[in-house]
């Protein structure tokens, strides 16, 4: 049997990450890339890319990431010239507290993050020669949400020490979090005035979601086509997902994975409506983290 016919592979190969290059993202990439090349100075712009939780943040990361970097090897030598990486992307630690920053990216660059006892400032400047050694030219920090935990003391110190990182480095770095990490951001005027807050917002019904409902059609490798970008099957999908592309994606792998054991092979109104949505096990997003009652 040829793997495009086998339905369970078919239905496992939807679960594959597909970076989908929609016009917003393309965009915001295309800043990205103009700020990896910025001439260096002592203040360097940097981006804070803000959307709700599963809009596309982190995918969009690692997209520019991937193209970028490559990976490292566990025994590298930071002195060797042939070592390079431009683009370190890592996610941020569950609280603002300096020391796990700086042990998360030491461990991320799979660098030991030494003892305990070692000060925060030594810490800080084995980071920064290690990665002027790596000629990186960009730091991404994924989840930057999370540093609104914690106290105001911590939070200072944290964006203090990103301050202090990119004056030491002359690099950019572009942060993603969520809408409420922007009074965060701007808490500190120096921090705000460095980091240009850059949008991914939630869809609505208008051309660019249906050209981008077109686009995600093609990746799921129906057999029937679905005309997803349809006025009332475009409703219905901005409806079910609330405008977020996470869940949007995840929905439209529910419903091929549904449509191909079926053997429909398409996607219908009537797999969209409420009863059928329900029996497929699909909660709103904004259902999923209520209590039962």
């Amino acid at each position: 049997m040829n793997v495009h016919d086998d339905p369970e592979l078919r239905i496992q190969a939807l679960k594959q990450p597909v970076w989908v290059g929609y016009a917003r993202a393309v965009a915001i990439r295309q800043q990205m890339e103009n700020l990896l090349v910025h001439p260096r100075m002592h203040r360097m712009p940097n981006i804070a890319l803000i959307g709700d939780s599963n809009n596309g943040k982190s995918m969009l990361l690692n997209n520019f990431a991937r193209k970028h970097d490559m990976r490292l090897a566990a025994d590298y030598d930071v002195n060797s010239d042939d070592i390079r990486r431009p683009v370190f992307l890592f996610q941020a630690p569950p609280e603002p507290d300096e020391g796990r920053l700086y042990n998360r990216m030491l461990t991320e660059l799979t660098i030991s993050p030494g003892s305990p006892r070692e000060p925060t400032e030594s810490k800080l400047r084995r980071l920064s020669i290690i990665l002027s050694s790596l000629k990186t030219q960009m730091i991404l920090i994924d989840e930057f949400g999370f540093f609104q935990a914690g106290t105001p003391v911590k939070q200072r110190k944290l964006l203090n020490a990103l301050k202090f990182l990119g004056n030491e480095l002359q690099i950019p770095m572009v942060v993603a979090a969520v809408p409420e990490t922007l009074n965060l951001l701007q808490s500190d005027q120096q921090v705000a005035n460095r980091f240009e807050p850059v949008f991914l917002p939630r869809w609505k019904l208008d051309d660019e979601f249906k050209q981008l409902l077109a686009t995600l059609e093609r990746t799921l490798r129906l057999k029937q086509s679905s005309n997803l970008a349809h006025e009332e099957l475009a409703s219905r999908i901005l409806e079910a997902s609330d405008g977020i592309i996470g869940y949007m994606t995840d929905l439209l792998h529910l419903l091929a994975a549904a449509a191909i054991r079926s053997g429909e092979e398409r996607i219908t109104l009537d797999a969209l409506s409420p009863r059928n949505l329900q029996r497929l096990g699909w909660k709103h997003p904004t259902q999923r983290h209520r209590f039962p009652t």
